[in-house]
């Protein structure tokens, strides 16, 4: 009989620890916090992060103040349970009973409330009935303008054509979410993660995306004119015919972007990272490329005219055909350039080095070439009417356009 008991006793521990989702796979059952959970329910104030309490009965147990951080709650019965200023933040409740729970003031930042189910008696701060209303029903066409979104987890949704005027989205998960046609403009998205997000055709006309995580996003004609940017990641996006014209980019990484068509009219990418981008036909002028990394970079047939270019290292580069004119070129760095055929009429290439630069054909008429290091670069076929020199100008070897070359 006794044995029988204890045998009993014993699967009702097991039993337990299956329904807390704390099974041999985790060292939760290890963890003070949810032996005290499992025995009676009762764990205020506890330091549950990162447990895995999946499938977890939970009925009306008294979690107020706890941290449940990182916690996969999956699926769990928390029916009635006590979760009033809990630490849920990057929490799984995903297809978890929320039925007649409190949470009151509870911290819901990051927390996938997917297939959750909450009920009229569910007491929870209206911001995040909002975000679980978003995530499981149908939001096409719904107007959410300057809804507080902040820190909301709406990944993997469908948001087409959603209009977020004016909302605030920073820090929150977008990750592989469809925002097509979507109306963002003038919304913070300040650090959101758009990784992946589908953007195509959407307005995002003076939004906030400063260090926002935009990579591999698709950005197909989307409108981001005198948007912010600064120190966003764009690493393998595709910008196809997107419109970024009087844009902050400062310091934003564009590495192995798609920026075919793109517009960068008046754009600032002071220090942005462009490492072997092809900007092949684009139009630059007036834009500011000052201390912006351009090696590798295809400049050919590019419109540059105007641009703030001086002391960037563009060694190398191939800017054939590209227009320069009136360009702020002093300083720069052009060695093994390749400038054929390029309009570089009134730039300023005053101190520049074109060591071994390929200026064959190119108008450098009105150029001011006082101080630059042409030492055998090539001239052949060159305009240089109206070219200002100064007695430091270097044309050591240099070939000059009919042919000759230029004595040391």
């Amino acid at each position: 009989m006794m044995r029988s008991k204890i045998l009993i006793q014993w699967l009702m521990a097991i039993a337990w620890l299956y329904l807390l989702g704390v099974g041999t796979e985790t060292h939760a059952q290890d963890n003070p916090a949810v032996q005290r959970l499992r025995e009676t329910r009762d764990c205020v104030g506890c330091n549950l992060s990162n447990t895995n309490l999946a499938n977890a009965y939970l009925h009306q147990a008294n979690l107020t103040n706890a941290n449940l951080s990182n916690v996969n709650l999956g699926n769990a019965d928390l029916s009635g349970a006590y979760l009033s200023n809990a630490n849920l933040r990057n929490a799984n409740l995903r297809g978890a009973n929320l039925s007649g729970t409190n949470l009151r003031n509870a911290d819901l930042r990051g927390t996938d409330l997917r297939d959750t189910k909450l009920n009229d008696a569910t007491e929870i701060d209206s911001k995040w009935r909002i975000v679980w209303e978003i995530a499981n029903q149908p939001v096409s066409n719904r107007d959410l303008r300057k809804a507080d979104l902040e820190g909301a987890n709406l990944s993997s949704l469908n948001l087409s054509q959603i209009n977020l005027e004016n909302a605030n989205l920073s820090g929150a998960n977008l990750s592989g979410t469809n925002l097509q046609n979507a109306n963002l403009s003038n919304t913070n998205l300040s650090q959101a993660d758009l990784f992946i997000a589908d953007l195509a055709n959407a307005n995002l006309t003076n939004a906030n995306l400063t260090r926002a995580n935009l990579s591999q996003a698709n950005l197909n004609q989307t409108n981001l004119s005198q948007a912010n940017l600064s120190q966003a990641n764009l690493n393998s996006a595709n910008l196809r015919d997107a419109n970024l014209s009087n844009t902050n980019l400062n310091s934003t990484n564009f590495r192995a972007a798609d920026l075919t068509g793109i517009n960068l009219n008046g754009a600032n990418l002071n220090s942005a990272n462009l490492f072997n981008v092809s900007l092949r036909d684009i139009d630059l002028s007036s834009t500011n490329l000052r201390g912006a990394n351009l090696r590798g970079v295809n400049f050919s047939g590019v419109n540059l005219s105007g641009i703030k270019l001086s002391g960037t290292n563009l060694n190398g580069v191939n800017l054939s055909g590209a227009d320069l004119s009136g360009a702020d070129l002093n300083g720069i760095n052009l060695q093994q350039a390749i400038l054929t055929k390029a309009n570089l009429k009134g730039a300023n290439l005053a101190n520049a080095n074109l060591i071994n630069a390929d200026l064959k054909g190119a108008d450098l008429s009105d150029a001011d070439l006082s101080g630059a290091n042409l030492s055998n670069a090539d001239l052949k076929g060159a305009t240089l009417s109206g070219i200002k020199l100064s007695t430091n100008t270097n044309l050591c070897g240099t070939i000059m356009p009919d042919g000759s070359q230029g004595g040391c």
